[in-house]
């Protein structure tokens, strides 16, 4: 695994602590923004391990599906997820009049950890 895959990894982990935390602190929105980049860098990080380098958010889900979920190469939900996730990330951030409540968060934050999972193992030589 080259550096910078592990540094995405290592980021995307980091999110998901914050993410949990901002849960438990009582900031359901939060989190679920927050998880929605643990997956965006873990993504970023396995794209980046077959050298396809995107940045842009739908590139990013784009990638993942073209190359991963449609392959076989990983199980389509986690394409679904991730632009699950994406969709409560802009509510989350941008529309002042839907609040993402816990339950959603929660479900979002154990998607977010099954994601990271499914994705460590790609990676693992």
């Amino acid at each position: 695994m080259t550096e910078e895959v592990t540094r995405l990894i290592k980021k995307a982990e980091h999110a998901l602590e914050v993410a949990q935390d901002l849960l438990q602190g009582g900031y359901p929105s939060d989190a679920a923004s927050k998880i929605y980049y643990s997956m965006f860098y873990a993504t970023q990080a396995l794209l980046r391990s077959e050298e396809i380098e995107v940045i842009k958010h739908s590139a990013v889900e784009s990638a993942l599906g073209y190359h991963f979920a449609k392959t076989g190469r990983i199980d389509p939900k986690y394409h679904r997820m991730l632009i699950d996730a994406r969709k409560v990330r802009e509510i989350a951030d941008y529309d002042i009049h839907e609040e993402i409540v816990e339950p959603v968060a929660s479900l979002k934050i154990e998607e977010g950890k099954a994601f990271l999972f499914a994705v460590k193992r790609l990676l693992e030589p």
